[in-house]
């Protein structure tokens, strides 16, 4: 995932936001919210590129799989396939080596989609918005799937969220043309 936040914005406020959450258990997300956070991570963006249907078609079969089938996907061109893991503004940040599929995922879709990579297959607002709520639902599934104790798991869902809006706030410079 590319950086989480521009170096524009302030490390330490993001330390501070990312911390503050992890520590008073994050935010709470109304099961409304959720719902349709869900159907639109579901949904690809009608904006589709038409010079490149064929490869547009498999970026979005490409992301719309779970973490674990995208994992296992086969990395194959023209895609960028480079990731930075969790770039979050500290090394030891917690659930950065679990979130770490989800965050390879997110970079597939930045890299891909987004203006600053080779194919700009589609640099709007919706399409980063549809990668961020796979992220968001790909980050939760992760939860569910490591965490069966009920705080446990409430505590990874609290950081997943913490994640999602770090990449909502500070991931237009990742996106967007400079």
């Amino acid at each position: 995932m590319r950086a989480l936040f521009p170096t524009t914005f302030p490390t330490t406020l993001a330390a501070g936001v990312l911390a503050a959450s992890a520590t008073l258990g994050g935010l709470a997300v109304p099961d409304t919210a959720e719902a349709a956070t869900r159907a639109a991570a579901d949904r690809v963006p009608a904006s589709a590129a038409p010079a490149q249907p064929s490869v547009r078609a498999e970026a979005d079969r490409l992301m719309k799989l779970t973490y674990r089938q995208f994992a296992k996907a086969p990395h194959r061109p023209p895609f960028d396939w480079t990731t930075d893991g969790c770039s979050v503004p500290t090394e030891q940040f917690p659930y950065s080596k679990v979130f770490r599929p989800a965050c390879v995922q997110h970079d597939f879709g930045y890299r891909n989609y987004g203006g600053n990579g080779k194919l700009k297959l589609d640099p709007t607002r919706e399409t980063k918005n549809w990668i961020d709520g796979r992220f968001r639902t790909e980050l939760r599934r992760i939860c569910d799937h490591e965490f069966a104790d009920a705080q446990r798991n409430r505590n990874c869902r609290n950081a997943a969220e913490t994640y999602y809006l770090g990449v909502q706030i500070g991931g237009d410079s990742a996106f967007f043309p400079r």
